[in-house]
């Protein structure tokens, strides 16, 4: 059964790549926004036990010092939500990585139809942002079209049980 982890930078640190963000989104179109918080999500579809997924989250992907993380969704302040990740077929060079990571610590191999994906959620705050402004910024700062896609979600639409869910951009094709 699939899994996601999700890590953010802790929250009393300052997160430099939604500081860049903030600053790019004013500099580039004048987009005021107040804070933007980012979350790594690391999405396993392998036939894994609890425990070596913990193992897993604890000493390949959380560096305690620095970050949280968990299997549920981070309850991080947003307004909005951008979701970043690679489309099916584009090769997720973190996720191969990460792939031989846990086959070297727990002393497995993942099967053939077994992966690791990694994506991003951007967390943004700023009480004047519009969904126009939102798409704009995903569009055109965070997202290649080509070979990633994105989703926006506001406040009033994000389950924080639910979180993103589970996305597997996994290329399926039916031969007859």
């Amino acid at each position: 059964m699939p899994s996601r982890i999700e890590i953010a930078l802790k929250p009393e640190l300052l997160d430099p790549e939604g500081e860049g963000l903030r600053r790019k989104a004013d500099n580039y179109f004048g987009i005021k926004i107040e804070n933007v918080r980012t979350v790594s999500i690391v999405t396993i579809d392998a036939a894994l036990a609890d425990a070596q997924l913990e193992k897993a989250r604890t000493e390949i992907f959380t560096n305690p010092l620095t970050q949280i993380s968990s299997f549920s969704p981070l309850a991080i302040p947003a307004d909005w939500i951008i979701w970043v990740g690679f489309r099916p077929g584009v090769r997720d060079n973190a996720g191969s990585t990460a792939i031989e990571a846990m086959e070297d610590l727990l002393g497995i191999r993942l099967g053939k139809e077994e992966s690791i994906y990694t994506s991003k959620r951007y967390c943004i705050q700023g009480d004047r942002l519009s969904e126009a402004d939102i798409r704009k910024i995903a569009s055109e700062l965070l997202a290649n079209d080509i070979i990633q896609q994105w989703k926006i979600y506001g406040a009033e639409n994000w389950h924080p049980a639910e979180g993103i869910g589970i996305i597997i951009p996994k290329v399926r094709l039916d031969h007859v």
